[in-house]
């Protein structure tokens, strides 16, 4: 009886541990400081490149637009970068029963491209790590994928063992626009075997772009926490998969101007 006495407290122990370690609290953003979180609505987009099956205005997406938010350890970012239309983004994210979807509304005023395989990273890119919402030593519960608006693509890490190799299972369109360009991606769940995409989980999200400016090597990277890109110690942004839908317009469509990117009434 005693012994069942202590399991069972010892069972309440580790179930409060697992909830705390389950549920670490979202970073801040480093200059407005409120924390890092959005909510996915349910949507099946096509991938296009075009964003006008997105309803931009009822999404909440990761904004990378301050300085605060420039890695200092990316060679001469603070001189590299001069303001949000230098190279800023907007990243959405949509899910449902197979796929989580990812919109990345880029301003670059000067794209180069001129890297390929894994070295994407070192020239117009963006990065996106999906993780566990567990910020735990070694920090390396998390997938890293790279796209740009080439259509080249790869992926780095990988919770599943296969990474270090180009993706096909990613599906990734772009359109090149006059302030930038727009990359759309869809991942499958059945590719991301570690997380669970389920109503109601929280998982680890975390954007991050490259900019080589005229290039032809990256001379900037901003991230969502301002932090390098792989640094989990602290946690990534976090995205909870609501059962909400996103709404549908009118038509089933929302018209989106490609130069500034502001919805049309």
């Amino acid at each position: 009886m005693q012994i069942t006495k202590y399991c069972f407290i010892w069972c309440v122990i580790l179930f409060i541990s697992g909830v705390v370690v389950a549920a670490d609290k979202p970073p801040k953003h480093p200059n407005t400081g409120k924390p890092l979180v959005i909510d996915v609505l349910r949507g099946s987009p096509k991938i296009d490149g075009k964003l006008d099956d997105w309803m931009l205005d009822y999404l909440t997406p990761a904004v990378l637009d301050t300085k605060e938010q420039i890695f200092p350890g990316a060679a001469q970012a603070a001189k590299a970068w001069k303001n949000p239309a230098d190279s800023s983004g907007e990243f959405y994210v949509l899910w449902d029963d197979d796929n989580i979807y990812m919109a990345s509304i880029m301003k670059d005023n000067k794209l180069s491209m001129q890297k390929d395989g894994s070295g994407i990273w070192n020239a117009d890119c963006i990065e996106v790590f999906l993780s566990t919402p567990r910020a735990v030593p070694p920090h390396n519960e998390h997938y890293q994928w790279g796209f740009n608006p080439d259509n080249k693509k790869w992926n780095w890490c990988n919770m599943d063992g296969n990474g270090n190799q180009e993706p096909d299972y990613l599906k990734v369109k772009s359109t090149k626009t006059g302030t930038g360009y727009i990359c759309e991606v869809a991942i499958e769940h059945s590719n991301v075997k570690s997380l669970k995409f389920k109503v109601g989980n929280t998982l680890g999200f975390h954007p991050c772009f490259d900019d080589a400016d005229d290039g032809p090597d990256r001379k900037l990277q901003m991230t969502w926490t301002g932090r390098e890109a792989h640094d989990q110690s602290q946690g990534f942004g976090h995205i909870i998969l609501s059962d909400e839908p996103m709404p549908v317009g009118a038509k089933g469509k929302l018209a989106v101007a490609w130069g500034d990117v502001k919805t049309l009434k």
